[in-house]
């Protein structure tokens, strides 16, 4: 290993584990016990959404990699990014396009809590079902333990701190989150740098198969918003869940778990390719409601 490579190594290392979980610790000190209790007055959409993501999304991953000439950690990516769970950002553009900031809360926080499961076993399963073609093993206990450790409990830990501290939480919420958000973009930044020579060589690769996963992502959960019976608005955002991964987990597990920076680049550039995806969602969204004269309404996004 290059010197280069052992500073990038000892970074990413030392620092995706302790920004995922502080990214977490914030995700969870914006919840409350109300947020659960929507699962109980919009339990089909809720439902369908979680196990909508936990089944759609691996096997569209899966039907990009057999579909896409894809370089082999572009395919390793692109199926690990797709079986991890919704990211937090997913609230924010929930609240840029004025959709339901509400339940695209509650269901990130679900499917971060429950990928302690549902990841393991996706990513076991895409494991066994390519991997003479990709060599792609996932150690399930491992992976779980360590989901347990990066998700579940600092979500705990964030609603323990706004229970305990309630008027502290409000006042340095949105301050932690920004710092949180600036730090990983900073070490994403840095794995780009590192990796300049791999991030070029497969950022063609890599932006046509996070454009496809994307897409289809949003009409996957569209589509189960739709069959739930959910409102145009919450087919909005149960489409923007599934479209926003969780980039901090994904690379994550690439270190710590699988041992591949490479997967590493793939998350970074997943994330920045689906920032202006994501964003002219938004703005669609945010420009129909006007036109509907509802934006204020909370009216219809598509």
């Amino acid at each position: 290993m290059t010197e280069g490579g052992r500073v990038l190594k000892t970074v990413v290392d030392a620092g995706v584990p302790v920004l995922a979980f502080l990214a977490m610790v914030v995700v969870g000190m914006e919840l409350t016990t109300g947020d659960f209790r929507r699962v109980v007055r919009q339990p089909g959409t809720v439902a369908a959404a979680i196990v909508g993501q936990w089944v759609l999304l691996p096997l569209i991953g899966w039907f990009l990699v057999c579909s896409l000439l894809l370089q082999l950690a572009s395919a390793r990516g692109l199926l690990l990014v797709a079986a991890c769970p919704s990211g937090g950002m997913a609230t924010g553009y929930a609240y840029l396009g004025r959709a339901n900031v509400a339940l695209a809360v509650t269901l990130t926080a679900v499917s971060c809590l429950l990928a302690v499961v549902t990841t393991s076993l996706a990513l076991t399963a895409l494991g066994a079902k390519v991997e003479e073609s990709i060599d792609f093993p996932v150690p399930f206990a491992v992976l779980a333990g360590q989901l347990l450790s990066l998700l579940v409990l600092p979500i705990l830990a964030g609603m323990a701190i706004r229970r305990r501290w309630p008027d502290m939480t409000r006042r340095h919420g949105s301050t932690l989150l920004a710092f949180n958000i600036a730090t990983l973009a900073a070490l994403l930044g840095f794995i780009i740098v590192q990796e300049a020579e791999r991030f070029a060589s497969a950022l063609t690769d890599i932006t046509a198969a996070v454009a496809w996963l994307t897409v289809l992502a949003f009409g996957a959960g569209w589509a189960t918003g739709w069959a739930s019976a959910a409102g145009a608005t919450d087919r909005f955002t149960v489409g923007l869940v599934f479209m926003v991964r969780n980039v901090g987990i994904a690379t994550a597990i690439a270190v710590t778990v699988l041992g591949r920076i490479e997967l590493a680049v793939f998350a970074t550039a997943c994330f920045l390719t689906q920032v202006p995806i994501l964003l002219a969602a938004v703005l669609l969204c945010r420009y129909l409601r006007v036109a509907d004269g509802n934006n204020l309404t909370g009216g219809d996004c598509v």
